[in-house]
């Protein structure tokens, strides 16, 4: 798409996008991301949906609904972390009655440890443990947001990996 084509999209619907995106997240600077990577995803088309409006918005719903979702894997990811802190073992030797989920998301934490790079594995703790936004990660690590955007982009790709060749 053209750029004076997505600027006037971005003026013409901004508005209802970040009051949807706050509706559903509570939260002003999330809703800024989503509807920041709503216009990125945009920018790759060739060219414009057939309904703009209705495209936008569900965009927008997806990535909050998407975004919500996370966050409650994001949970389970750091209970399962504090339980492997505090009991002090390794993750493949959990305790048998722990929860398998648990187990799965302390086996995930240990592959992203041994397979991710320092700087991506630091990006990717402090988005899905510390819960920071990629704002704050790029501040606190004297980077760019796009690189926040692409550490996190390998991580999950290197992830998403690890899940298909356990199945």
């Amino acid at each position: 798409m053209q750029k004076e084509e997505i600027e006037r999209l971005f003026r013409q619907h901004y508005s209802q996008m970040i009051r949807l995106a706050r509706r559903m997240l509570y939260d002003g600077e999330e809703s800024n991301d989503v509807v920041s990577e709503v216009f990125a995803a945009l920018m790759k088309l060739d060219e414009a949906p057939t309904h703009v409006e209705t495209y936008l918005l569900t965009s927008v719903r997806n990535r909050c609904v998407n975004l919500l979702e996370h966050k409650k894997v994001r949970q389970r990811f750091e209970q399962a972390y504090m339980v492997e802190l505090s009991e002090g073992q390794p993750a493949d030797k959990i305790p048998f009655d722990a929860g398998e989920e648990e187990q799965q998301l302390t086996q995930l934490l240990t592959f992203a440890e041994q397979n991710l790079s320092a700087q991506t594995l630091r990006v990717f703790r402090m988005r899905h443990l510390d819960g920071l936004k990629y704002q704050e990660i790029a501040d606190r690590l004297g980077i760019s947001r796009v690189m926040v955007y692409k550490h996190l982009t390998k991580a999950m790709n290197t992830i998403r990996e690890y899940n298909q060749q356990k199945k």
